[in-house]
């Protein structure tokens, strides 16, 4: 099997550079971080596709730019009978999106998949600008104080902040999910990370056990998302040899 093929994809041979002077979007993996599309269609306004709700993107309406890797053809049998190919584009191994067709108009991108915003482990964010913006997931209350959510990765080695994401602050913890010491282990965590009481703190349930809320009084959102980038710029995986 020969190399794998660094795939910079646009809506046509003659596509037109994206200027600043066009809204410009930029997504990012979600689960790596990684730079995956850059677009001047907005995302959160694009049709989803029947089949398997992934977003279109009319490649001869908008310009697409993929930052992926050749992810190969896949065959996928539909409720209807019909075998569809998908010639899909990698982040990675985890595929981010693709066409039904090698040069096909319509690039399909997965649910769920990209997002707006990512903070990697330079602490910095990856908009191009000095200054990261907080993220959606970090917001105040009317109270004066900040809503996290988080997204808990449980039975890991230690208790880290692995990324700052649009969607949420993913959190490791030792504890498993279903763990009673769970809720104890990441309002110690985040009390010492913040710099808070455990009595400015409370944690609420999410849609999932993964997903949890926490509401800190008397700390403002700005605060907040820097110590949480910081920690982020901080940890440091162990390597393995």
């Amino acid at each position: 099997m020969g190399p794998r093929r660094t795939t910079l994809s646009f809506s046509s041979e003659d596509a037109p550079e994206l200027e600043d002077t066009h809204k410009v979007f930029v997504y990012y993996c979600k689960y790596s971080g990684k730079h995956a599309l850059t677009t001047d269609c907005n995302l959160n306004t694009a049709p989803r596709r029947r089949t398997d709700h992934a977003l279109v993107i009319d490649t001869t309406k908008y310009t697409a730019k993929l930052y992926t890797t050749d992810g190969g053809a896949k065959f996928l049998k539909r409720r209807s009978g019909t075998v569809e190919r998908q010639y899909r584009f990698n982040i990675g191994k985890l595929p981010i999106g693709y066409r039904t067709e090698p040069e096909g108009k319509y690039l399909y991108i997965f649910d769920d998949a990209l997002t707006t915003l990512s903070v990697d482990e330079s602490g910095a964010s990856n908009n191009g600008s000095g200054k990261p913006p907080i993220p959606p997931c970090i917001v105040p209350t009317p109270q004066g104080g900040t809503k996290v959510a988080l997204e808990i990765e449980d039975r890991g080695p230690r208790h880290v902040i692995l990324k700052v994401s649009a969607d949420s602050v993913r959190v490791q913890t030792k504890n498993a999910i279903q763990s009673s010491g769970l809720v104890e282990e990441l309002l110690d965590f985040m009390r010492g990370l913040l710099g808070v009481r455990l009595a400015q703190m409370q944690l609420e349930r999410g849609e999932t056990p993964r997903n949890k809320t926490l509401v800190i009084d008397n700390l403002a959102p700005d605060i907040v998302f820097q110590k949480l980038a910081g920690a982020v710029k901080n940890f440091k995986p162990k390597r393995r040899y």
